[in-house]
């Protein structure tokens, strides 16, 4: 028989099991009356040939039996008939069955939560055509340090020539991030844009749901004055008119004409897509137009660059085409960008290679958790093993084989799972809706979190893994019985044999997983609390700031000057501030500017950067930022014509160690006579405004009066809510100016929070993980001590009967506890001090085997083990002996 006519006999078999078993009877009787016949009309009397026949065919039931098993259907008929009693069994053990299925629903739970956010981040293909042919290309100074590689877009003139010399990309495409002003009526609001150039659109193989794209005729200069907006846009404020093509909007100040609507979804770039898109949603693009003179500039970058690899093209080819182009211009830079390189990255890879590492860490340790929950289950059926001893025996000694006896085992294990994956899933619903709560902005891909088919398919795989993996043991166990055995046991109680060893096993096993997942979230915690109390060179508290763009209106610094001298005066005076002033880039708000600087009396060093800020006079005291020496800026100091200068405290130490930094003077690039001297003034404390966990390079500040900003950041410190003093600024800006709007209103304190968002939201889950492990592996301790106990009563009995006293049973029970908790302690710090290596990344000021966490840990797990041995061995110190000697 052929595997398409085997597959037909089972579907039969199986779906039309009514009409065949009928078939299969009338087939039958017709051979066994048909012998009959032949023997009567043999000279056989009727009775007896009748009988004959019966005696020749044998039963019909076990013929029967025979012809459904080589039908294939008698399996499955077994597994229901196993799953039905199966069902019936944990129906006569409520409480077993509860916290069975409870047990794995926290298991099967947790890393179903887990799973869908590695799916949405790591395994769904990104929305976009073929994202697998997209690659960033970037152009790093690598003698550069601590800057990341995402701020490396390509200079304009060697992304051009990228574009024309290269055969590994079939096009090619900058964008910028950048915040606008959209004018709706009388007022404004302010929305994320990018500016693209013509293929962009082409590369992301994004066709437009209404109109078109920006294409080459829109990216010319004169002819710039169009825009892609995003279908939420259109939906919000443009209530999805179709005839929206052709009308015009206001973008910070500017006419645009409405040539396209994207489709629902798209937003790119957003989130972790750029490094200044970071919490930005895009909803509107607008064409770059750049002029020739920009397009050839070497010493500037428009943003960032991607291409779409030709068919057949890998990433390495593409690599070192590029990489062989770019080393032809080293001569054409300037000496700060000398030295750079190309760097040619998937798409995927930049999107998502933040959070790989800690995501694989998270499912790595649910995994944990869920192995905790398997052995815990495990360890409740093999506490029933003695109670069924007999009952496996019987069904042995009746016949059952032993490959009988595991299926029968096995369905009432997939039933407990089951049961287990059912509820699981309702608690990953529940918990990714909490992951989805807690979660930062910067994770990638946040809004595709979600139970779609692939991690139903997980769960369901999961709830069947589990049922195998904690009933398989206990079954193979259960299942060696004989019922000679159990005669000669009858009445012996203790924990001995196999089953025994193997409990204790799993026992050792729990607490040794539970420890390691305790010493990782206790390194987690530890770096937390390291970062949290890192001096971040500012005051946060009671800090206010919100962010005003300008539009082309202010395209002379003296323009920008007079309004924000204007605006923060006011805002100095209304009730409840103490001070307040202004920022071009503020700490820990996303931006970075880096400069090169040559020091009077010192050689130029082309591999020391500095961070560059210019700010308003006063805004050291609206930051808390300490003043060390010299005085701040006034309002006669200007940016326009260089003059005074402040620096930080790490420049003042190196430059001018061990003497006053006040009078040294400095210039911006090499040391070129045609730069104008700047002259220290004041120096200040040094402040970290990239990252919290990393150490701030050296800073100068130079005056905002004077400079072209485009933008700025207004910091009041005050002593009123927030909400309160946001809305009297946003109304002396709008009575400055009504086309202008104050946005991103944030306290110093939530810029702080969301700089370590991402380490406590690790901190946070790793840490429910632990805690979650301690508490099934302590769990299990518990309830294996309490039946060792039952099952020892006799013994202990007898003990107490021949003299031993409270004290000698109490020590009994707990050494017993304490045998297995110190072996898995023993374990877990082995395993612990190989898989912390791995989290190396994820720590800060805090080594992967940090000999206070793995003490601590020790000590915490002792503690608690303690307390759970402790209330089964108190409870067997208070047995009557007479009671007990009668125990069975």
């Amino acid at each position: 028989m052929n595997f398409a006519s085997r597959a037909r006999s089972w579907w039969q078999a199986t779906f039309r099991r009514s009409s065949m078993e009928r078939e299969m009877d009338a087939e039958l009787r017709f051979h066994l009356e048909n012998y009959a016949e032949e023997l009567i009309r043999n000279g056989v009397p009727p009775p007896e040939a009748r009988r004959r026949a019966r005696l020749e065919f044998g039963s019909l039931d076990r013929t029967k039996e025979e012809c459904r098993d080589a039908r294939g259907a008698g399996w499955l008929e077994c597994l229901l008939l196993d799953v039905r009693y199966g069902l019936r069994m944990l129906r006569k053990n409520p409480g077993f069955a509860a916290l069975a299925i409870l047990t794995v629903a926290l298991g099967i739970g947790a890393t179903t939560a887990v799973f869908s956010l590695v799916n949405a981040v790591l395994l769904r293909d990104l929305p976009y055509r073929d994202p697998q042919q997209i690659d960033y290309l970037f152009e790093p100074v690598l003698r550069i340090p601590g800057v990341p590689l995402e701020a490396w877009g390509p200079l304009n003139g060697d992304f051009y020539d990228w574009k024309q010399q290269n055969h590994s990309f079939s096009s090619m495409a900058l964008f910028s991030v950048e915040r606008s002003n959209l004018s709706v009526g009388d007022n404004a609001i302010r929305v994320g844009g990018s500016r693209v150039t013509s293929e962009f659109f082409q590369v992301l193989g994004v066709a437009a749901e209404l109109g078109r794209a920006v294409g080459p005729e829109d990216d010319q200069p004169g002819k710039e004055r169009v825009v892609v907006i995003s279908h939420a846009l259109w939906q919000s404020h443009f209530g999805a008119d179709r005839n929206v093509l052709g009308k015009e909007l206001l973008l910070t100040g500017q006419p645009y004409r409405v040539i396209g609507v994207t489709p629902a979804g798209f937003s790119f770039p957003h989130g972790p897509e750029a490094l200044d898109s970071s919490g930005q949603v895009t909803d509107v693009w607008i064409p770059y137009a750049m002029t020739l003179q920009q397009k050839l500039s070497r010493s500037d970058g428009s943003g960032n660059a991607i291409g779409r690899l030709r068919p057949g093209v890998s990433p390495s080819q593409a690599q070192a085409e590029i990489s062989t182009i770019t080393a032809q211009f080293d001569s054409l830079h300037l000496p700060m960008f000398q030295g750079a390189t190309a760097v040619v990255l998937p798409l995927e890879t930049v999107v998502t290679g933040g959070s790989r590492l800690a995501l694989l860490i998270f499912m790595g340790a649910v995994v944990l958790v869920l192995l905790i929950a398997c052995s815990n289950v495990a360890s409740l059926i093999l506490a029933r093993a003695s109670g069924r001893a007999q009952e496996m025996s019987v069904r042995a000694a009746l016949g059952a084989s032993r490959s009988r006896l595991i299926r029968q085992l096995l369905a009432e294990s997939l039933c407990l799972s089951g049961g287990g994956g059912l509820l699981g899933a309702l608690v990953a619903f529940i918990t990714i809706r909490f992951l989805i709560f807690i979660i930062p902005g910067n994770i990638p891909r946040l809004d595709e979190i979600s139970m779609d088919w692939r991690v139903l398919l997980f769960t369901i795989g999961v709830s069947l893994a589990t049922g195998l993996f904690f009933g398989l043991f206990p079954a193979l166990t259960m299942s060696r019985g004989q019922l000679t055995d159990v005669l000669k046991a009858a009445g012996n109680r203790s924990v001995k044999g196999r089953v025994g060893a193997l409990h204790r096993g799993l026992m050792v096993t729990e607490v040794a997983l539970a420890v390691v997942l305790l010493t990782g979230s206790g390194l987690l915690i530890r770096s937390f609390m390291k970062l949290q109390g890192v001096d971040k060179g500012f005051a946060p508290q009671s800090t206010v700031t919100m962010n005003i763009q300008l539009d082309p209106r202010y395209n002379q610094a003296e323009r920008q000057t007079a309004l924000f001298r204007n605006l923060i005066d006011r805002a100095s005076a209304l009730p409840g501030v103490e001070t307040a002033a202004a920022i071009d880039q503020l700490p820990l708000g996303g931006g970075e500017s880096i400069s090169l600087l040559s020091v009077e009396g010192y050689p130029f060093d082309p591999k020391t950067f500095f961070e560059r800020r210019s700010i308003s006079p006063r805004y050291f005291a609206a930051m808390g930022i300490p003043f060390l020496q010299g005085r701040d800026f006034t309002d006669d100091d200007s940016g326009e014509h260089p003059g005074a200068a402040i620096v930080s405290q790490s420049f003042a130490r190196k430059y001018c160690p061990g003497q006053s930094a006040l009078g040294k003077r400095f210039r911006f690039g090499d040391d070129n006579p045609a730069q104008a001297w700047w002259t220290i003034v004041g120096v200040v404390g040094n402040v970290r405004y990239w990252k919290l966990d990393a150490a701030p390079p050296m800073q100068v500040y130079t005056p905002l009066w004077g400079v072209d900003a485009g933008s700025a950041s207004v910091v009041a410190r005050t002593n009123l809510p927030p909400d309160n003093i946001a809305s009297n600024i946003r109304a002396i800006v709008r009575d400055l100016d009504p086309s202008l709007v104050a946005t991103d209103l944030r306290t110093m304190n939530q810029l702080v929070s969301q700089a370590g968002a991402e380490r406590r939201f690790q901190t946070l889950l790793l840490t429910i993980f632990g805690a979650l492990a301690l508490f099934l592996s302590l769990v299990g301790l518990y309830g294996l001590m309490a039946y060792s106990v039952q099952q020892r009563t006799a013994e202990i009995g007898i003990r107490m009967a021949l003299g031993a006293q409270a004290g000698d049973v109490l020590r009994l029970v707990l050494r017993q506890g304490a045998n297995l908790a110190l072996a898995g302690i023993a374990l877990g710090v082995a395993g612990a001090w190989c898989l912390t290596r791995l989290m190396t990344g994820l720590l800060f000021e805090i080594r992967p085997t940090d000999g206070s966490t793995f003490f601590g840990v020790v000590i915490l797990f002792c503690v608690v083990a303690l307390a759970a041995c402790y209330v089964p061995a108190r409870r067997a110190t208070r047995l009557d002996p007479m009671v007990a000697l009668r125990h069975e």
